[in-house]
């Protein structure tokens, strides 16, 4: 009786694997097809996808086959890298060209997740084949599908290089991985996307051993995950740039990428330092704008007549808009940016309109004074 059991078992198994491979077939065939005037943009073929699959499990296996079929392996993009954390670039020039590497291989096959509705990241960090950790950073994907986080490696499914040269070779050896499994050979530069719930470090990952379970530390990776997705580009890049910092990589393999880290955490302080100050400029011409009507009422010889409490308040606002500005140059002059906007010319000319306006208000105060009025 066990043994029918278990022959059931093993045939039930088979035919489960059977119909999926089918429903495989027919998802290939239609991601081979896509006419190619529907190829000109990740939001092209996402949307032609879209037309045919009405689940994320068979739109990213359409993804998947897309990209490592119709993208081919071009070493001489190397060359080429985008320095940056702008995946829009890495995108653009590979679809074009219909060439990559590693960084863009993610790039497309994350935009095109992301763009048919589903959670995706490309991720960073070292791989391990034939157990030695490769000597140049690589760039794989996770997706979120049925429920949870799995791992795609597009590039290594699109072929191998051997001698210097490629050689295509369509597999899907690390199509929707388990992050347990994936990790014996892709270890990310941050800890978050192993999606783990205990981390491998450098040292493990490097020998192929793993602490005992007293000595790890849970980590809650998905409610780590949704802090993260919910933060702002500054507050990623700065949790990003710590957890790397800490986890116990040699400085020579995380040297590069915290670099880049660093340049993005300063564009964005650079950004909004140029917000901050084009806000207090804006300020400044909104409060002299207001001074000059007043004025040209005053030369006017206050006719038409206003009521008192709409010069009180045309005042008031000049003072608001004053005060706004100070904030926000404060903002700048405190900034962490290594380059900081010079906010003296502007600070200097709110100072003096605020002379000018407290000049104009007694005047006008010393006017109703002596025309007796309230």
């Amino acid at each position: 009786m066990k043994t029918l059991v278990v022959l059931l078992s093993i045939i039930g198994c088979a035919t489960i694997a059977a119909g999926q491979s089918l429903q495989y077939v027919e998802i290939d065939r239609i991601a081979l097809n896509i006419p190619e005037n529907q190829t000109g943009t990740t939001k092209d073929i996402a949307e032609y996808l879209g037309k045919y699959f009405d689940s994320d499990s068979k739109k990213i296996r359409a993804i998947y086959t897309w990209v490592t079929n119709k993208i081919k392996y071009d070493r001489d993009s190397i060359h080429l890298v985008i320095l940056d954390e702008d995946n829009d670039q890495r995108v653009t020039y590979a679809l074009k060209r219909r060439r990559g590497v590693c960084e863009n291989f993610a790039a497309i096959f994350t935009d095109l997740c992301i763009k048919s509705g589903i959670p995706s990241f490309a991720i960073e960090g070292y791989t391990k084949q034939g157990g030695s950790i490769d000597k140049s950073p690589h760039v794989w994907c996770a997706a979120f599908t049925d429920g949870r986080w799995f791992m795609y490696d597009p590039t290594w499914d699109a072929g191998f290089i051997s001698n210097g040269y490629f050689t295509s070779r369509i597999q899907t050896n690390y199509f929707k991985i388990a992050p347990g499994n994936f990790i014996q050979n892709h270890l990310p530069f941050d800890p978050l996307f192993q999606f783990l719930d205990y981390t491998v470090n450098y040292k493990e990952f490097r020998i192929g051993g793993t602490r005992s379970a007293d000595q790890q530390k849970y980590f809650n990776y998905i409610d780590s995950i949704k802090k993260f997705q919910a933060s702002d580009s500054l507050t990623k890049y700065l949790s990003v740039f710590n957890r790397i910092s800490n986890y116990g990589w040699p400085d020579r393999l995380i040297d590069t990428k915290l670099k880049r880290v660093k340049l993005e955490i300063e564009l964005i302080d650079q950004d909004k330092d140029i917000i901050a100050y084009n806000m207090a400029v804006n300020s400044y011409n909104q409060a002299l704008e207001i001074l000059n009507k007043f004025i040209i009422y005053r030369n006017n010889q206050f006719l038409p007549l206003k009521e008192n409490n709409e010069v009180d308040s045309m005042f008031a606002a000049i003072g608001q808009k004053v005060k706004v500005a100070h904030l926000k140059l404060n903002e700048v002059n405190q900034s962490t940016a290594t380059l900081v906007l010079d906010t003296g010319d502007i600070t200097k000319k709110l100072n003096d309109l605020s002379y000018k306006v407290q000049e104009q208000n007694d005047f006008y105060k010393n006017h109703l004074r002596l025309t007796g009025q309230k």
